[in-house]
């Protein structure tokens, strides 16, 4: 099966670090400056093709040692291929890593040498003495050490991404180390997952891209054996669950919008088709992807439902015979609500995952005797898709951080870390004989490009931005001509913020810890600050300055925007469950609460207008300060939990809106004329940000590609001894 390096490896201009299990380049100041960006497969493939260079290695080969099936087709090793060679920088046509050998298989041509790392006076084991200290500067300079025994035997101790584990002076030992190994490895998404009770069926949703098909897969674990339960257009299939017996799914079929049903499946296990497929119950159509669990005793369905009234979701507990559902929690104002839960063995409780101003999670525990609900974790450094019972209902597992697991016992909430792992667990599934399973990857892959206004500039350009590709979340142009571009990037192994700068320049302005979503990268108008949102907290980054947190440890914040003098803040804060608007000056360090029920309030950079909305009101206001008049902007579209991203500029606003067809296009609105024109430019997944030049001649989208998440398995393989 699948194998991977035990030892440090020059690879071409590359490094390859056995413990990250990453390959990397390295300044000269010893320090990494570009991290190769592949998710669970792809790097798997590549580790097979470092132990094997130089020979040739089969199809076969591949499919049977790291895929661990023979069902693959072609298009999945070609695409596994294709993405080894963006991330290295190869070329198919003069390979320099990576050689096809047309009908029998690939060949690893790049060299490959071992690198020993000694102490003292020992002689290295190979002429790469510059390499070899320069990689030493750059674990010690992230405090990753590498432990000698024996004098030449390197113990190698995993390194925690993130500022404040490299501040710890070490990892616990104890604690072992897990790689995940797939279980299901599919072209695109695979979410959703659940296994039946005896542990034989997997049930998982599969999409080859955001917003595309979808399609409810039922795999055997025994024989490997897949079968495609139902596909559908335009529709998502989430959260199918099993009944307790494994005979019967329930799962989520949503077309946003327009119409939302729980249905429950039953099944011929044997043929592994369906006996019949029909509606338990209607559910909101504002919903999100649900994650439902199925009571042990098989008498009650748990699952997330909108409320329109409330503005976010709630646990619904629901009959499996159908009936009326009921209500069993009610999350703040400030929440997106209760997105996930799992009953425990004997079924008298609940561990959910409440969001946190859609940037954080928190873990909550529903006794299901008196309805009563108890608080136990607020999650920092991550945001899990779901989370599970382990060992025997008395603790709660979880994706603590990045490249970890952890434990919380339920009686004491006391947290440990049960692992660390190869990659970053995204949500986990223990089954019924004490397996874990996680979905792993990635499930975008950004590409920045840079385009032509049409509205202002019919001048054609298409540029791809090459430091924003693979690795990059969010990216935010200068408004000042020549300023630096804002890329908040993964390339170091931990999210953090980069400045870089025309002349090729990069800087690292940022040192967050852990996996989170950041949703929200502002620049001021003068182009020297920036704001963003990790976690609820709101951050103010410089160049050549400290990181300020400017919120409280135990405050919540969101949409936060610059006042046209580029010392005032004005962004959403949590009071007590409700959203206020504050104003903070950053000249006094003084925040202000306003007194009106403002949920969205932005200045353009000169100041002589602002664009704002309430709570409670589905339409946007325009307010021109100098003439003291307000004009409503009804034709703004006013997203439920997907804040608004409104690009002001000095006399345009631009904004995403769809059309008849259901696609997304960024508008203008010409504030002199009131004319609205669609740039023609499409938004294909709606959500992603963009950023529009304050000339507005250029327009940059995230023009990225669905990645590719897979299922797997964790395997423990020892501890940090």
């Amino acid at each position: 099966m699948s194998a991977k390096p035990e030892q440090h490896l020059k690879v071409g201009d590359w490094w390859y670090l056995p413990q990250q299990d990453k390959l990397v380049k390295i300044d000269d100041a010893g320090e990494i400056s570009e991290t190769a960006s592949l998710d669970n497969l792809c790097q798997k493939a590549l580790n097979y093709f470092l132990v094997n260079a130089g020979r040739l290695v089969t199809r076969d080969e591949l499919l049977s040692d790291v895929w661990g099936v023979r069902d693959v087709s072609d298009g999945r090793i070609s695409r596994v291929i294709r993405v080894l060679r963006v991330a290295l920088g190869d070329d198919s046509r003069e390979p320099r890593y990576i050689e096809t050998i047309p009908k029998r298989g690939f060949r690893f041509i790049a060299p490959v040498a071992e690198v020993i790392l000694t102490s003292g006076n020992d002689e290295p084991a190979n002429n790469h003495i510059e390499e070899q200290q320069a990689i030493q500067q750059q674990e010690r300079k992230h405090h990753r050490h590498w432990w000698l025994l024996a004098g030449t035997f390197l113990c190698c101790v995993l390194a925690i991404s993130g500022w404040q584990y490299w501040q710890q002076s070490q990892l616990d030992p104890q604690v072992p180390f897990g790689r995940f190994e797939p279980l299901s490895s599919m072209d695109g998404l695979e979410l959703y997952p659940d296994v039946s009770k005896d542990g034989r069926y997997l049930v998982f949703s599969h999409s080859l891209e955001l917003g595309g098909r979808w399609v409810l897969v039922v795999q055997d674990l025994k024989t490997l054996e897949k079968k495609t339960l139902k596909t559908v257009e335009g529709s998502s299939l989430t959260g199918a669950t099993w009944s307790p017996d494994g005979r019967t799914l329930v799962y989520q079929q949503l077309q946003r919008k327009k119409h939302c049903e729980i249905r429950k499946m039953t099944m011929d296990l044997m043929s592994m088709t369906i006996a019949s497929d029909e509606l338990l119950v209607g559910c909101n159509k504002n919903n999100m992807g649900a994650r439902m669990s199925w009571s042990p005793d098989s008498q009650f369905i748990v699952y997330p439902d909108w409320s329109d009234a409330a503005g976010n979701m709630s646990l619904m507990l629901l009959p499996a015979a159908g009936g009326k559902p009921e209500q069993l929690t009610t999350p703040p104002q400030t929440s997106i609500g209760d997105y996930a839960a799992r009953f425990s063995s004997d079924g008298s409780r609940l561990v959910f995952l409440r969001d946190t101003a859609g940037v954080a999670g928190q873990i909550w525990l529903l006794n299901l005797h008196d309805r009563s609900s108890k608080f136990l974790l607020q999650l920092k450094e991550s945001y899990p898709g779901n989370i599970d019972w382990f060992n025997q209902d008395r603790e709660i597992l979880y994706p603590s951080s990045t490249n970890q697991l952890s434990t919380l016992a339920v009686d004491t909430l006391a947290s440990q870390i049960y692992a660390h792992t190869d990659v970053t667990p995204l949500e986990v599934l223990v089954t019924g004989d004490n397996r874990v399973l996680a979905n792993v990857g990635r499930i975008w892959q950004s590409n920045i490009r840079k385009l032509n206004n049409p509205l202002k500039n019919p001048k054609l350009s298409n540029e791809l931005f090459d430091f924003a590709t693979r690795t990059q979340g969010l990216i935010e142009m200068n408004p000042q001509p020549g300023g630096p571009t804002a890329v908040m990037s993964n390339r170091s192994g931990s999210q953090q913020v980069w400045l870089h700068y025309a002349d090729g320049r990069q800087q690292q302005i940022s040192k967050f810890s852990g996996n989170f979503f950041a949703k929200t990268l502002e620049f001021s108008p003068d182009g020297e600050k920036l704001l963003i949102v990790t976690g609820g907290e709101l951050w103010l980054l410089q160049s050549d300055a400290e990181p300020i947190l400017l919120t409280k440890p135990d405050q919540q914040s969101r949409l936060p925007t610059w006042g046209a003098d580029s010392n005032t803040i004005y962004y959403l804060l949590s009071i007590q469950g409700r959203w206020q608007l504050a104003e903070h000056s950053l000249l006094t360090n003084k925040v202000v609460l306003q007194k009106n029920d403002f949920d969205f309030y932005k200045e353009s950079p000169d100041g002589t207008y602002l664009v704002r909305s309430y709570m409670n009101n589905d339409t946007f206001e325009l307010v021109n300060k100098s003439l003291n008049k307000i004009d409503v902007l009804d034709f703004l579209p006013k997203q439920d939990f997907i804040a608004p991203q409104l690009v002001l500029r000095h006399k345009s606003i631009y904004f995403v809106k769809a059309d008849e067809q259901d696609k997304y296009y960024i508008h203008s609105y010409d504030i002199e004329t009131g004319m609205v024109s669609n740039t023609g430019i499409e938004q294909r997944v709606f959500g992603r940000r963009f950023s529009v030049s304050d000339d507005e001649l250029f327009i940059f989208l995230d023009d990225g590609q669905t990645g590719d998440v897979d299922l797997a398995e964790l395997k423990i393989v020892g501890t940090n001894l």
